[in-house]
C-alpha cells in the first residue's frame, strides 16, 4: 500500500518531478513498485556535496588570523567523504569506478580555482534544512549554501555534479525561488536575493556558473505550483507517464512504467 497523496509534504524536487512526469512522481514518492538499486550519479553527487559542505563549515569556524589551506583541507575532506560513503566497497560492487572518484577530484579542483578567481564567499549557511508554509502547504527545503553578498543581499547556491541544464529548465524549476521564499519569511531584511547553480565539472567555463535574480514574480509562480500540486493530490489526479521527460531514458522505473502502460495502467 502506498502513501496517502493528501498527507504528503512537498519539496522542490517533488514538485519539479510532478510537473516533469506524474508517473515518476507516483513511483518515487507514493507507491514505489520496488526499491531502486544504488545509483552512481547520486553517489558521485553526494560525495562532492559532502566535501563542500564540510570544508565551508570548517572555514566558517576558522580563526581569521590564520591562513586557511583550501587545497590541503579539500583533500582531507575528500578522503573523509569517500570513507563515509564506502566508496571503495561501491567500486568492488561495480556501482562506481576509480575514474568516477577522479572525476570528483576534478570537480573539487575546479571549485578551488573558482574560489581563487572570484574570492571566498561570505557563507551564511550550509546544507540548511528549512520549512516554509505556502498557504496550508508544508514545504521542506535544503539549501547547499547561502552567502551574504552585501547589505540586505543574499545568494542561494546549488551544487550540480552533472551537465548544465538549459535556462528554460532552470527557470521552470521551483528550487531556487523556494529558497528565496524561505529567506523572505525568515529574514525581514532580505531585499535582494540571487540564485546560483554551480556545475562543478564545468566551472572553468561560462557554462558552469548560472546566476539569476530571484524576483517576487518567480517566488509567486513557485507558490502557485506548490498550491496546484497540493490541490491535485488532495482532489485526485491521473499519474500519466511522460516519455518526453528529459530524464525518462535514465529512469530507474522505466521498464516497469512501460509494462504498466502496455497493460493499460
Amino acid at each position: 500500500m502506498g502513501k496517502d497523496p493528501a498527507t504528503l509534504t512537498l519539496s522542490p524536487s517533488k514538485v519539479d518531478t510532478f510537473f516533469g512526469c506524474r508517473r515518476l512522481f507516483k513511483y518515487r514518492y507514493l507507491a514505489p513498485p520496488f526499491v531502486p538499486g544504488e545509483n552512481k550519479y547520486f553517489l558521485i553527487g553526494n560525495i562532492a556535496h559532502k566535501v563542500l559542505e564540510d570544508i565551508h563549515k570548517i572555514h566558517m569556524q576558522y580563526p581569521l588570523r590564520r591562513r586557511f589551506n583550501w587545497k590541503h583541507e579539500m583533500g582531507h575532506q575528500f578522503k573523509a567523504a569517500i570513507k563515509l560513503h564506502n566508496a571503495y566497497a561501491q567500486i568492488k560492487k561495480g556501482i562506481i569506478t576509480r575514474e568516477d572518484l577522479y572525476s570528483i577530484k576534478g570537480m573539487l579542483v575546479n571549485y578551488i580555482k573558482y574560489l581563487k578567481k572570484d574570492g571566498v564567499p561570505k557563507v551564511f549557511q550550509v546544507e540548511k534544512l528549512a520549512r516554509i508554509k505556502v498557504d496550508s502547504v508544508t514545504v521542506w527545503l535544503k539549501a547547499d549554501r547561502i552567502d551574504e553578498i552585501g547589505e540586505n543581499a543574499y545568494r542561494v547556491v546549488d551544487y550540480k555534479s552533472g551537465r548544465p541544464a538549459t535556462k528554460k529548465d532552470e527557470l521552470a524549476s521551483v528550487q531556487i525561488p523556494s529558497y528565496g521564499i524561505w529567506l523572505r519569511q525568515m529574514m525581514s531584511d532580505a531585499d535582494k536575493i540571487k540564485g546560483q547553480y554551480l556545475y562543478l565539472k564545468f566551472m572553468n567555463s561560462k557554462s558552469g556558473i548560472h546566476t539569476y535574480d530571484i524576483s517576487d514574480e518567480m517566488m509567486e509562480e513557485a507558490k502557485e505550483k506548490y498550491i496546484k500540486v497540493d490541490q491535485k493530490l488532495k482532489n485526485g489526479c491521473d499519474f500519466m507517464q511522460n516519455f518526453k521527460y528529459k530524464y525518462c531514458r535514465f529512469c530507474d522505473f522505466r521498464r516497469h512504467c512501460v509494462e504498466d502502460t502496455d497493460n493499460g495502467i
